[in-house]
């Protein structure tokens, strides 16, 4: 044995000089960075590391595929131990890590991570094993490393129409994972969101899979890049592979049923686009589809993502899901049997075991046994090492954190950047008479739970799993570990007041609905106001910790904004909604004056809404979901089938949103009536600005065939282009129709295989043209 670990440690200094950079390609003309040039994983392994692999032991390529929780390594102080690891690395030759690493004061900071995760490698390579790949859920920003840039979450990125602002996230976020040494990320999450109740509706990018698909591109291409050669970018990990977001119950981890045709049509497109985009890397789902556990699933783990998709990459479970097959979902006998179904069945690489070493103990046994072949355990291990060769882990001191990058995490341009992301996703869908932005008021009162807390403005999986809170969990927040770095929506206001402008603030009811101060008093205190902000919304959550029964906000807010309207005089009263998902807000769409989405924009985010209060920004977000009125409206998507979206009552439209100036659409011009497979049609149409104020208005078009051989969507986003337009400006903005947009999977159940002739609707802003479609 000691003679094959040596040959593993002369395969380390083999591979420094063997960059294989080959296997660049096109980003295909979606989004942004079309036509840049990017790497992604590729279909063989280079000879180099398959060499490698026929070197090493089955333990040592098992170990490969092993991933254990920071707690079986880390300290209390949050310093590595050293035994603990040299027994992994020893006795199973464990490959991976992950989890956020944090001591007695908090989250490490960058060069805390830095050094445990090179002190990790440097005993792992020491034992005999390979440089460890560590992974972390940098899912806004690297928010678990102490003073990183924090910014928006997917949906409120989202909300943006613009993937530049996904992108620059994930450049950021890949600078500052590499400066703590961090090369992997569990992210972007490509979910979508058809189910509102669901907790995790504010980690993807909405419910329309077009949408969804090209921040999906942009997200992945911020994060990786030329990350072959480029030491600055990190892999992604596209997830969760699949259907997670419609748990029918709106219960996280909950059964999805989705009907084939609903899984290709829209389900399917964003991981599709993020691995055009050269993902490295993706991870199954927690939920079974229609009974069938994803995590065991042969169709969907190899026919589907890698026959039919064409992922090549490196493919993770999420947290102990092959141990679940046995533990939750039931379809194996043993925890034998479930590492049978995860690694026989499938073409898992990894598994997020993570906290004993079962899943190596009873995969050697499988193989040894002849249950699983040895050939299987090479493809993984082999995907496994690729990857690592590819992020320049298996160079000499591959494996070591830039210092450089490692003294620029937080750096304010940083910051900067996570601003401006917050100013382009507040979405404005109320605004009776004008009354915002606020203009010569002597006094603004500010109400309500969400209005003095970072914390609120950054939701779950920040500085803890479950959000910033005193205890970690559910209990009151606490920004004291964001050391200063943000601004909530309380400060936000004060800085974007003009002088002579007073602010004061009063909680009056808590983020539960518990009165600490009545209406009456409130309404006492906004007596010399001109206007009262009211700040309300969600309590941090993750996953299933934040499943509800309800989409209700509690009713003690509710009636609290029901009193507070009722006592109020000739005072303006705006409503701010701060939460993760589209809560149901009863009355207060009426009561209201001005309605403001900030979705979960980052502790940042409240210099975004004191600017757009006041004027100093424009909104130009758009709603990234359709918002339900009542909670039995969990469901309600707008691209639902025309007769199944006849008696559809949103409170809100997908894509509704506006800014203060109205922005004037031309009608559409076509090159042709005419739509053929061979021959696109180009829709034109001219925005002009006939407001006061410059601004930025998303450009969005929809398609719609409403006759086909199965029932049609009522609707669907196929392009989008978010324009700056100065005040007076007019500007054409100019969209390619392709027959493409209209195929769909037929009665044949061929994805993407059924095209119909007929007559096909665009739409543009309030405009629309028709085209006969030949198919």
């Amino acid at each position: 044995m000691k003679a094959s670990l040596g040959l593993i440690t002369l395969a380390i200094a083999m591979l420094a000089g063997n960059v294989n950079a080959t296997y660049s390609n096109k980003i295909p003309p979606m989004g942004y960075g079309q036509g840049v040039n990017f790497d992604a994983p590729s279909k063989n392994l280079d000879a180099d590391v398959k060499t490698m692999v026929k070197k090493m032991s089955l333990k040592q390529k098992i170990g490969q595929m092993s991933q254990l929780n920071e707690d079986k390594i880390l300290l209390p102080d949050g310093t590595v131990n050293v035994t603990a690891v040299e027994y992994y690395a020893k006795t199973y030759y464990i490959g991976s890590y992950l989890n956020n690493m944090a001591g007695h004061n908090g989250n490490l900071n960058a060069a805390g991570y830095a050094t445990n995760i090179e002190t990790l490698s440097d005993i792992t390579v020491k034992a005999g094993g390979l440089p460890i790949l560590y992974g972390l859920d940098s899912v806004h920003g690297a928010h678990y490393v102490a003073n990183a840039t924090i910014f928006p979450h997917g949906i409120a990125q989202a909300a943006s129409f613009d993937p530049s602002v996904a992108y620059n996230a994930a450049e950021i976020t890949a600078k500052d994972s590499r400066g703590a040494n961090i090369p992997w990320t569990f992210a972007p999450i490509l979910d979508l969101g058809t189910n509102k109740q669901w907790p995790r509706i504010y980690e993807n990018f909405g419910e329309d899979p077009y949408l969804q698909s090209v921040m999906a591109a942009a997200s992945v291409r911020g994060f990786q890049g030329n990350y072959k050669t480029n030491r600055t970018k990190i892999a992604a990990c596209a997830k969760h592979f699949l259907g997670y977001g419609a748990t029918h119950s709106g219960e996280d981890r909950d059964s999805s049923w989705i009907p084939d045709r609903f899984l290709y049509d829209y389900y399917v497109p964003p991981f599709q686009a993020a691995y055009d985009a050269g993902a490295a890397t993706t991870m199954e789902s927690y939920i079974d589809i229609n009974g069938e556990p994803v995590v065991g699933s042969t169709r969907y783990l190899k026919t589907l993502m890698r026959d039919d998709m064409g992922f090549n990459g490196m493919l993770v479970t999420d947290w102990a899901e092959i141990e679940n097959l046995y533990t939750y979902h039931q379809t194996a006998s043993s925890p034998l049997d479930a590492v049978f179904q995860g690694i026989g069945q499938t073409s898992t690489d990894m598994s997020m075991i993570p906290e004993d070493t079962s899943f190596p103990e009873l995969l050697l046994q499988l193989v040894q046994s002849g249950k699983i072949p040895e050939s299987r355990i090479d493809e993984s291990a082999g995907r496994v090492l690729q990857l690592k060769k590819d992020l320049g882990l298996l160079a000499p001191n591959g494996w070591k954190a830039d210092k450089t990058l490692t003294a620029s995490v937080g750096q304010t341009s940083d910051q900067e950047v996570a601003i401006d992301a917050a100013r382009q996703l507040l979405t404005l869908t109320k605004n009776n008479n004008t009354v915002l932005p606020i203009k010569n008021a002597n006094k603004v009162l500010v109400v309500g739970p969400t209005a003095n807390a970072m914390s609120y403005l950054a939701g779950g999986w920040t500085i803890y799993w479950q959000g910033a809170t005193v205890d970690g969990w559910q209990g009151a927040v606490s920004d004291e570990y964001f050391y200063g770095n943000g601004v909530d929506i309380l400060d936000g206001i004060k800085k974007a007041a003009p002088s002579g402008t007073t602010v004061d603030y009063v909680m009056g009811v808590d983020i539960w609905g518990n009165v600490n101060t009545t209406a009456a008093d409130v309404a006492s205190q906004a007596a010399d106001a001109d206007y009262v902000i009211l700040c309300i919304g969600e309590h941090p959550y993750a996953e299933a910790p934040g499943n509800i029964h309800d989409l209700t906000l509690p009713a003690g807010i509710l009636t609290f904004a029901d009193d507070l309207k009722a006592k109020l005089s000739n005072q303006k009263l705006v409503t701010i909604l701060t939460q993760g998902r589209p809560r149901v807000i009863g009355d207060v769409p009426t009561i209201s004056d001005a309605i403001l989405h900030t979705f979960l924009p980052g502790p940042w985010g409240g210099i975004a809404v004191g600017e757009v209060l006041f004027g100093i920004t424009n909104p130009s977000g758009r709603l990234p979901y359709s918002y339900p009125q009542y909670p039995g409206d969990q469901t309600l998507v707008y691209w639902k089938d025309i007769p199944d979206n006849q008696h559809a009552d949103p409170l809100y439209n997908f894509g509704d949103g506006f800014g203060y100036s109205p922005m004037e659409y031309s009608s559409i011009t076509a090159s042709s009536k005419t739509l053929t497979s061979s021959k696109s049609v180009s829709v034109s149409v001219t925005v002009t600005n006939m407001g006061e104020y410059d601004g930025k208005e998303p450009v969005l078009m929809y398609v719609q065939q409403p006759y086909r051989k199965i029932s049609p969507p009522t609707k669907l986003l196929k392009a989008f282009n978010k324009i700056s337009l100065k005040k007076g400006q007019s500007q054409k903005v100019t969209f390619e129709v392709t027959a493409d947009m209209f195929k769909y999977t037929g009665v044949n159940n061929v994805p993407y295989g059924s095209l119909d002739s007929g007559i096909v609707n665009i739409f543009i802003g309030t405009q629309n043209v028709t085209l006969t479609l030949q198919a």
